[in-house]
């Protein structure tokens, strides 16, 4: 696996989460958006080279809701860069971690997520991005919602 590419985190409170990522943390705000297919906003900022992100949910329905309801505010999950997305993905299956949300958007990356049972109780994101996205945090961040 590769370098860290962003960290996520489940709060109750966008705007309490956002006030203070960024003044104590001095986090450089990026964006917010909503993210539909979860039921959520999010709140993107840069610190160094990882984006840091929170999610809020928008009712009492999706992912981030029942994240919420289950185990609180937190870590959500990390999403590490990855060079073979396919040697990999072999990889854990054989090793009997189990893969969910596969997908790919071309052009862009390949991405699937390890459950949090089977990888020391963290959900983790795995990333293959494409040109010109792999080396362009810049470009990552164009499209952060997007994807």
């Amino acid at each position: 696996m590769g370098n860290i590419d962003h960290i996520v985190f489940a709060v109750k409170d966008l705007e309490k989460s956002k006030q203070l990522f960024s003044t104590i943390f001095k986090g450089k705000f990026i964006k917010e958006i909503d993210l539909p297919e979860q039921n959520a906003r999010a709140a993107y900022f840069l610190l160094g080279e990882v984006i840091i992100g929170f999610e809020t949910p928008l009712s009492c329905e999706g992912d981030v809701y029942k994240f919420l309801e289950k185990k609180g505010e937190g870590l959500h999950h990390i999403a590490f860069k990855i060079e073979d997305s396919e040697e990999l993905h072999n990889s854990l299956l054989e090793n009997e971690v189990n893969i969910i949300g596969s997908k790919e958007n071309h052009g862009v990356k390949k991405e699937f997520f390890t459950h949090p049972k089977s990888s020391l109780g963290l959900l983790l994101q795995l990333i293959e991005w494409e040109h010109p996205y792999k080396d362009s945090l810049e470009k990552r961040i164009e499209i952060l919602g997007d994807e």
